[in-house]
């Protein structure tokens, strides 16, 4: 019976890569944008969240909170191993506010694509607010570079109506009906980390002692182990099928890691060998 190839295993280690971009999603660059922001630490909450799912731009646009607030100590405190993306944020200040539409309607020319956020859903009549869940939006594939802006609205309402009839697509995370509205580091963070699922080709592991997933021909060996053991303890043979697909089904389910298999296969290799010259009685109940 086959074993495991640990040359295989080695060499599947060897050719490790860890996280990277998808083909087609290397032109694309980001824009986090924070419109209106009231409160100063959140600046710092959404730099640490941008540093997390490595992206690297971030927008304060006509803040509510003062650069001072926005940049002081106790912010950078918010942002952590963030800090960087925080003190070099682009904070544009209005200074007659019956101009912000205007301004920001300017300012946003520069993007192929942008993207907002509501907590209003799809039962809304505001045709400008219709908008689907991140999970549902497809992102661009480009061979040219596609600039691309994502806004979030002021943590008291939002992105406005005429705030929203400046964006393409609309997302909106999905939540209770009786308290949709999340925290604005929080819409940031779930935003961004879909976004980044998206975006990447992520492995189980990372770094120096990588996970790797058990292949299919691998499990094989495995269940020609689990096979053999059934039929050695005599099950009925009726049953024989249906408890080897069982037992498949539940492998298959588990993501079995290439370390997980190894150590089940040498039970079930273990099981065998003690039971080589066993006689078993036949199960008749």
């Amino acid at each position: 019976m086959k074993n495991l190839d640990k040359d295989k295993i080695n060499q599947k280690l060897e050719n490790f890569k860890g996280t990277q971009r998808y083909d087609g999603f290397g032109k694309l660059s980001f824009t986090i944008i924070l419109v209106q922001l009231e409160t100063a630490s959140h600046a710092g909450s959404v730099a640490r969240l941008i540093k997390n799912f490595d992206f690297k731009e971030l927008v304060i646009f006509n803040p509510i909170a003062s650069n001072k607030q926005i940049l002081n100590y106790e912010t950078q405190g918010f942002a952590m191993h963030g800090k960087d993306i925080l003190l070099n944020s682009t904070i544009i200040n209005v200074e007659d506010q019956q101009h912000h539409i205007h301004t920001l309607k300017e300012y946003l020319k520069q993007f192929d694509l942008t993207i907002g956020t509501t907590a209003k859903g799809k039962h809304y009549t505001n045709l400008s607010r219709l908008s689907i869940f991140p999970d549902d939006f497809d992102l661009p594939r480009s061979q040219k570079s596609l600039n691309i802006a994502v806004l979030f609205g002021k943590e008291s309402r939002g992105l406005t109506n005429e705030e929203l009839d400046l964006i393409d697509i609309l997302l909106r995370i999905p939540a209770s009906e009786s308290y949709p509205t999340l925290n604005l580091s929080h819409a940031v963070g779930i935003i961004l980390y879909e976004l980044y699922r998206k975006l990447h080709s992520i492995p189980l592991g990372r770094g120096e002692n990588p996970v790797l997933l058990s292949d299919k021909e691998d499990r094989q060996i495995l269940y020609q182990h689990i096979q053999e053991l059934i039929r050695k303890i005599k099950i009925r043979n009726f049953r024989e099928k249906d408890t080897l697909q069982a037992l498949k089904n539940i492998i298959e389910r588990a993501m079995m890691t290439n370390r997980e298999l190894t150590l089940i296969l040498g039970l079930f290799s273990k099981l065998n060998s003690l039971l080589k010259d066993v006689e078993l009685f036949d199960d008749e109940k």
